[in-house]
């Protein structure tokens, strides 16, 4: 079986990846950035909210893994509008994207944390979900909605899997086992909020690839599992076994996280009766896995390479590299640039005057500047006030060159009319349009890095 895995780079879906090799299955990842773990799996290179890469990465495929979104609780909390984009509307395009390449299901990953606010209560796959309290639950949650409506509306199948808490080998440094696991290793005081006693159903991330691979079979059409481990662990209890595997470093108390996930009794009956699958490996077992790994992976050291090799290799990368990046994203900015200056050339055959010419070219480097200014920097959170304000700027400075008077003394340039402003409009749209282009392919060659993949980070 052909399978997309979207988010395949990431933590738990790179185990997913080698799990769907062991069972014989073909992976294909879509990710924002290639798997520093393979290199031997078909990789295409996008982002959630582009449906045409979506679907031409689907191609063939029979079914879609959708791992891909924002999965760390704090960073959602920051960055409510991001990640609602990544996790609903994001998962709204695979859907789409999977119904129009004819794809037969889509296994969703979800959360347990969707069952927050009903503490103290053994829940199921049947249990009523009442109103989220937190923005990670509540676009999680619109996931699966979207799920159950493309199944009820275009019969496009569906598996939703609400995951336990993972951990293990490659997990995410801000999740709570690698974050105690750090300080430990650093001799400082691992921080617990509140009491400690916030419960976790945790799952290794082995035996949830596993899990994910068994959802493919036929039994899992347009049903709910719960992947989890068969007991609870509270924080206080993770930070006492982390001391007592790393190193006695002492516990600091913290203020309460609001909305924090408290912690219910999750079944995973319907996984083990119907997927014949179960949690394997016993909490401590795991963890110990991971410090180990922990331990390997910041103790490997690079091989030395002679200077005069590390000075050859390290300039035909870069050669390779730029002449990468002059010949997608650049030359088609060129070659923007040069069909601009064609066509201001053929607007001033027509025999316009030079004041109408200038109007027209000014417009179209503005307009140019401002596409640029947003596609490249806008997506990025760290660059998007400068993106804004650069593009403020440029569209004030427009304003005053091309509508006001002062602008057209000292600019030499003309009031737009009719006419000039048709041909303008075309001239920006030819040249946005070969643009945008060789940025899309520039970011899916991966030359242009731009949240990542589901499960709460703690």
């Amino acid at each position: 079986m052909k399978v997309l895995v979207t988010g395949g780079s990431g933590f738990i879906g790179s185990h997913v990846v080698d799990q769907l090799v062991r069972a014989g299955h073909k992976p294909v990842i879509y990710d924002r950035r290639p798997s520093p773990f393979r290199d031997d799996i078909q990789t295409e290179l996008g982002e959630l909210s582009d449906l045409t890469m979506l679907e031409l990465a689907m191609s063939g495929c029979d079914a879609v893994m959708h791992l891909a979104a924002a999965a760390d609780v704090g960073e959602v909390e920051k960055m409510p509008v991001e990640s609602e984009a990544a996790n609903a509307r994001g998962t709204l395009n695979v859907l789409e994207a999977a119904r129009g390449a004819g794809v037969q299901r889509v296994i969703y990953a979800s959360t347990i944390w969707v069952y927050t606010g009903q503490s103290g209560e053994h829940v199921d796959e049947e249990s009523n979900l009442g109103m989220p309290n937190h923005l990670y639950t509540a676009s999680k949650l619109a996931g699966e909605m979207y799920c159950r409506s493309y199944n009820e509306l275009y019969d496009l199948e569906f598996t939703v899997l609400r995951f336990g808490i993972p951990y293990g080998p490659r997990a995410r440094p801000a999740a709570v086992i690698p974050a105690f696991v750090g300080k430990a290793m650093a001799g400082e005081a691992l921080s617990v909020a509140g009491a400690g006693d916030q419960s976790r159903r945790f799952v290794y991330v082995e035996d949830l690839a596993a899990g994910c691979v068994k959802a493919l079979g036929p039994i899992a059409a347009n049903r709910t599992y719960n992947l989890v481990s068969d007991s609870s662990v509270t924080i206080l209890e993770i930070a006492e076994l982390v001391q007592e595997l790393v190193a006695p470093t002492g516990i600091e108390y913290t203020e309460q996280r609001n909305a924090d996930y408290v912690g219910v009794e999750v079944s995973g009956t319907r996984a083990e009766e119907e997927l014949g699958w179960t949690a394997e490996t016993a909490f401590a077992e795991g963890v110990s896995r991971y410090v180990q790994w922990r331990r390997e992976d910041e103790a490997a050291v690079p091989v030395p390479i002679q200077p005069a090799a590390k000075a050859t290799v390290g300039f035909s990368s870069a050669l390779t590299r730029a002449r990468q990046s002059v010949a997608i994203p650049f030359a088609y900015v060129l070659a923007s640039l040069t069909m601009l200056a064609a066509y201001v050339v053929a607007v001033d055959s027509l025999g316009l005057p030079d004041a109408q010419v200038g109007t027209l070219a000014v417009t179209m480097i503005a307009s140019l500047a401002v596409f640029l200014l947003i596609e490249l920097m806008w997506r990025n959170p760290k660059t998007r006030s400068i993106s804004a304000v650069s593009s403020a700027l440029v569209t004030a400075l427009f304003i005053f060159a091309v509508m006001t008077p002062w602008g057209h003394q000292i600019f030499h340039l003309a009031t737009p009319g009719r006419s000039l402003f048709v041909l303008t409009i075309t001239g920006v749209a030819l040249v946005i349009a070969l643009a945008s282009a060789g940025i899309a392919l520039a970011r899916r060659r991966g030359l242009i890095d731009d949240f990542a993949e589901a499960g709460a980070s703690s």
